[in-house]
């Protein structure tokens, strides 16, 4: 989808000197995946690509080049420049120094819905196209093969950017298929919720890769990795796995861009970006805010308004 475009692009811009290095995607060796790459020179820009497995929310690699003064071009979907602008309203980069390239996505696919839907498919029997995604030649429904996070996204299109490549999404995934990943806990009681939570912590070996790709996981030293005071054991038990989940779902509350990195990263297929969404959603419905929209709204837990609703905390 449009790589030509954005190839061409990168090489202008660098070539130009506009930027120093550029911070995309790039195929990887297992089919139906892709990986964050940085170049710097124009004929390395070759290696971009833009594709629906373009997972990677990176504007997480930003916290690398905080203290450098490198002018960097970035690679960003809607979610991606939601977590752009919490960085820059949280002052860990100057605008000034960044070149968005914005890219309105599809949403991306889930490799086990792929999978499932098809078997032995190679990648060569797929197209990648703006005008939709096919099969042999044959146009297939992308909601059979969206990730769950991405089946309820609500910003398809970059919100902040410098040249945006390609068409806008004129409807969102939420829009066209009408789910949210949030009813499978939402239809639960809390002893139901508990129990299948508690289910999932035992899962969890706390190898801390969703933290790792959340681009808003910023910290110099996380409380997890603090050993004055200890906050939990390093043995991934059930209790401490939960103290683990629970206070960074705090953490991210009023600041998760709901883009699922987290989700995508985990390797044992713990559905944890649930417990961010959740928490973003009452702060929808209590506070109209969501994080990453604007640029002049304060997060509701960094404020104080003595009409702050409270129906919520009985």
């Amino acid at each position: 989808m449009f790589e030509n475009i954005i190839i061409d692009l990168t090489k202008k811009l660098l070539r130009e000197k506009v930027i120093d290095l550029v911070i995309g995607y790039g195929s990887a060796q297992l089919p139906f995946r892709t990986k964050p790459i940085v170049i710097n020179q124009e004929d390395q820009a070759d290696a971009l690509v833009w594709n629906p497995f373009c997972g990677h929310n990176l504007a997480r690699y930003l916290k690398y080049y905080k203290n450098t003064q490198h002018k960097i071009a970035l690679m960003v979907k809607g979610c991606d420049s939601r977590a752009v602008q919490v960085l820059l309203k949280e002052d860990q980069i100057k605008r000034e120094r960044l070149y968005l390239i914005g890219l309105p996505c599809p949403g991306l696919v889930n490799r086990e819905k792929l999978q499932k839907q098809f078997p032995q498919a190679l990648p060569e029997d797929f197209q990648w196209k703006e005008a939709g995604w096919f099969f042999r030649g044959k146009q297939i429904d992308p909601g059979l093969l969206l990730e769950e996070t991405c089946l309820r996204c609500r910003y398809p299109n970059p919100l902040i950017y410098d040249e945006l490549i390609g068409e806008p999404q004129t409807m969102s995934p939420y829009q066209t298929y009408q789910k949210d990943y949030l009813c499978q806990i939402d239809a639960l009681s809390p002893e139901e919720r508990w129990d299948r939570w508690l289910q999932e912590m035992t899962k969890c070996i706390r190898c801390y890769a969703c933290r790792n790709s959340c681009p808003l996981c910023y910290c110099q030293e996380c409380f997890t990795d603090s050993t004055q005071p200890q906050w939990i054991s390093p043995a991934p038990t059930p209790s401490d796995n939960f103290l683990f989940h629970l206070a960074r779902t705090m953490h991210m509350a009023g600041r998760c861009v709901e883009c699922g990195a987290c989700e995508r990263a985990c390797p044992v297929s713990i559905p944890i970006a649930q417990l961010p969404l959740k928490v973003e959603a009452i702060i929808r419905e209590q506070f109209q805010f969501e994080a990453g929209t604007d640029q002049e709204s304060t997060a509701p837990l960094l404020t104080y308004r003595e009409n702050d609703p409270g129906d919520f905390i009985k």
